[in-house]
C-alpha cells in the first residue's frame, strides 16, 4: 500500500476501496509495535471473540476447505498468486500451511488439511494469527482481513 494526496493505492497503482482504506487506518490507529512473535493461535484463542468465532467459521474456513478440498495444488496456486508462501515447518499434521504477510508485522498461516472420504475426514481450513495480532489489528479488522483473503483466494481459484 502507497500513500498518495488523494488516498492509498495498491502497489500498482490502482485505488484501495474504501473498507481496504478504513482496514489501514485501523491498522494505523492501532499504533502496535511489538514484531511478530512466531507464535501462531486461531480466533479462539484471541480474548473477546466468541462471537466472531462461529463466523471466522463459517463464512471464511468452510468455503474455502469446501473449495480446494482435494485440490491442494490448486490452493497453493491461489495463495502464491496473492504472496502467499509454503510455510512446511509451521503446521506439522497439515497437508498444507502457506504464510502470508498482508501487513510488516501482521503474519497470517493458512492452514490446510485435505479430506479423506475413505476414512470420512472432510477437508478442514484453519486461520492462524501471530500471538500479537491484536497489538497491531482490532477485532473487527481481523475479521475483515480474514474476509478479504477468502474472497482473493476464491476468485484466483483455477478453474472459476
Amino acid at each position: 500500500v502507497q500513500p498518495r494526496p488523494d488516498g492509498l493505492v495498491h502497489p500498482d497503482g490502482t485505488p484501495l476501496g474504501h473498507w481496504e482504506q478504513v482496514f489501514v487506518y485501523n491498522h494505523l490507529a492501532q499504533g502496535g509495535a511489538s514484531e511478530p512473535a512466531g507464535r501462531w493461535q486461531g480466533l479462539v484463542d484471541i480474548p473477546n471473540t466468541s462471537s466472531k468465532q462461529k463466523s471466522m467459521q463459517a463464512h471464511v474456513e468452510a468455503p474455502l476447505a469446501g473449495r480446494f478440498a482435494g485440490r491442494r495444488a490448486e490452493l497453493l496456486e491461489a495463495a502464491r498468486a496473492h504472496g502467499g508462501i509454503e510455510a512446511p515447518g509451521q503446521a506439522e499434521t497439515a497437508d498444507l500451511a502457506v504464510r502470508f504477510q498482508p501487513l510488516p508485522r501482521v503474519p497470517v498461516l493458512l492452514v490446510f488439511w485435505d479430506q479423506e472420504p475413505e476414512e470420512g475426514f472432510e477437508a478442514r481450513v484453519k486461520l492462524l494469527f501471530d500471538v500479537t495480532i491484536t497489538d497491531h489489528l482490532d477485532i473487527e479488522s481481523i475479521m475483515f482481513l480474514s474476509e478479504t483473503l477468502r474472497d482473493r483466494l476464491l476468485d484466483t481459484a483455477p478453474g472459476r
